[in-house]
């Protein structure tokens, strides 16, 4: 290809979660992150997703890993670090420019009209607080973010089940992030996939690796599942019927493409696939990634599968970068190797890669 895909080429993180002065640096165009479990891998990724758009508050919603009835106001909290003043804050720097985004977060306790209530959670809402004088005792989280490009303020209250409304957000990066039980949602879109032949072929390919009597795949006729033919059936049967694993390689598949010209954050990559299937299938997504111009960064605490993507691709070995994390006396330190040192120092001088 006539492009790079190293679209970040460093990732300082001074505060974010349990992470504390971080820093990726020479990042390549492939990194795998690794380390010991409660390390930072998750978060780093998290904290790269933010990149699409890290001025809006929607973006900052969805890394709280929240439960389905969960607090909006807790879970924002949660991703300031508790041990300092609540702040996030990270530089990133391309071939161009340094990015700065910094969240500063201050909660106050307000007294906030019934009607206001009902303005920010909608008519039909119930809140549990005490009201007094027609007013709601409550907590407020004030955030503030600040950019290289934009600010932005937002309030949100403890009693908060509505997000809040908010201007097209400022986008700076393309990105995808796939959670390791992405598959088992259902949500698995192949659109762009089957709308071209190339891609088409590809995902054919990347199905015989579960099942070579495998034909077909088409939309249902109502459009709301995939359906797959084969020679083991007498019809077409629902893709939810078939196992975990070609699922993840499906969803590992759409990623790609989403991720165009942008960047691709896989989290436990290796989650539901078979050893058998990860040698095509890793080498498939880093190739694919290169030719769309994806810079891509994956985590895994598994040495098997961390090994498969050193070795599966041997043209691509000088554009893989493995990074391992570690806490030590407080501190979040990291080791960068290149892809042949670190099969070198596995494989010859037996150093432990996590």
């Amino acid at each position: 290809v006539g492009h790079t895909a190293r679209h970040i080429e460093n990732f300082k993180i001074i505060s974010y979660r349990g992470l504390r002065d971080l820093d990726l640096q020479d990042l390549n165009e492939i990194n795998i992150l690794t380390g010991n479990n409660n390390s930072g891998k998750t978060s780093v990724l998290e904290l790269l997703s933010s990149l699409r758009a890290p001025s809006s508050l929607s973006t900052w919603i969805k890394m709280c890993r929240m439960t389905r009835n969960g607090s909006y106001y807790k879970g924002i909290l949660n991703l300031f670090p508790a041990d300092t003043s609540r702040n996030i804050w990270y530089v990133c720097t391309t071939k161009s420019q340094n990015i700065k985004v910094i969240l500063d977060a201050a909660v106050q306790e307000v007294r906030v009209s019934e009607n206001d209530v009902s303005e920010i959670n909608g008519s039909d809402c119930q809140i549990s607080h005490a009201a007094r004088d027609g007013y709601t005792e409550a907590k407020c989280v004030q955030i503030q973010v600040i950019t290289s490009f934009d600010e932005k303020a937002y309030d949100l209250y403890d009693f908060q089940t509505r997000m809040p409304k908010e201007e097209s957000p400022l986008k700076i990066f393309p990105t995808e992030y796939v959670a390791p039980s992405a598959h088992a949602d259902g949500s698995i879109l192949l659109d762009e996939v089957m709308e071209s032949p190339m891609l088409y072929k590809d995902m054919m390919r990347i199905l015989h690796e579960f099942d070579d009597s495998i034909m077909n795949i088409t939309k249902s006729g109502n459009g709301t599942e995939y359906m797959i033919l084969s020679d083991k059936y007498n019809k077409a049967m629902p893709l939810s019927v078939y196992g975990d694993g070609m699922k993840k390689a499906l969803v590992l598949l759409a990623a790609v493409v989403k991720a165009k010209d942008g960047i691709l954050l896989l989290d436990e990559f290796e989650t539901a696939i078979h050893t058998s299937a990860m040698n095509n299938i890793f080498a498939w997504i880093l190739h694919s990634a290169q030719n769309l111009n994806v810079q891509v960064f994956l985590s895994s605490h598994s040495l098997e599968a961390i090994d498969k993507v050193l070795k599966c691709a041997p043209d691509l070995q000088d554009k893989i970068n493995l990074y391992t994390l570690y806490n030590k006396d407080g501190k979040n330190l990291v080791r960068k190797m290149r892809c042949k040192e670190a099969i070198k120092a596995q494989d010859d001088w037996g150093v432990e890669l996590r």
